[in-house]
């Protein structure tokens, strides 16, 4: 994924849509992160939020650089009142924008990109709306993933492996459906993302899996 690829999206929030339904917010934005902290916009519910994470990718800090670092939803109710991210707030601000909240997004232990949430008015989120945006999070983390696979310029088709790695994914696909008790679909999805996030190839995870040195149940929720 490129950096800055988010300009190819045309912001319409299918899946940013029920951050602006559920939550007290202006607009959404989701991006997903490579394993070189590079960021692709994949959804976005208006303009604005979309700019804001594209200024982010552009200067490199904000909100969702530290959300994807810490794996931690990160707060900043006014923006205002912070010091945090100075070059990137002084943009925020011409833009309108009161206040920032930024999810993490997880597939089980890899944080693979962030929602960021904007106001225009100051106002922190009540602890209801955080746990809505934590579950809304949860529920978007694997389609968001994939969509950001199916934009990854780079990433190389399945079918182009050798059909000896393609056995050993399928493989390792079958022992994390076990292990996790979850579909063939977001078994896959946990390999991706977890070779997404740790700089490995997915074939490289399938073989761990599959020779038993990683079992995807051990690792930390």
């Amino acid at each position: 994924m490129s950096e800055g690829s988010g300009t190819r999206l045309a912001t319409g929030g299918h899946l940013a849509s029920p951050f602006l339904e559920l939550l007290p917010i202006t607009g959404a934005a989701i991006s997903v992160f490579d394993q070189g902290r590079r960021a692709s916009l994949i959804d976005a519910t208006d303009p604005i939020a979309a700019r804001l994470e594209q200024m982010q990718f552009d200067l490199g800090e904000g909100p969702s650089h530290d959300a994807f670092r810490t794996a931690a939803f990160v707060s900043v109710p006014d923006l205002a009142a912070t010091e945090r991210w100075p070059v990137f707030l002084r943009s925020a601000v011409e833009l309108t924008v009161g206040a920032l909240f930024t999810f993490p997004l997880m597939l089980g232990a890899a944080c693979t990109g962030t929602v960021t949430c904007y106001r225009t008015d100051p106002g922190a989120l009540t602890d209801q709306a955080t746990d809505i945006g934590t579950s809304l999070c949860r529920a978007i983390s694997g389609p968001a993933f994939r969509r950001a696979i199916v934009l990854a310029e780079h990433e190389s088709a399945d079918h182009e492996a050798p059909i000896e790695s393609r056995r050993e994914i399928h493989q390792a696909t079958g022992m994390v459906l076990d292990q996790l008790d979850i579909s063939a679909t977001d078994a896959f999805s946990r390999i991706r993302a977890y070779a997404f996030s740790s700089g490995y190839t997915v074939q490289e995870i399938a073989h761990a899996v599959v020779s038993r040195r990683l079992n995807f149940a051990e690792l930390p929720e």
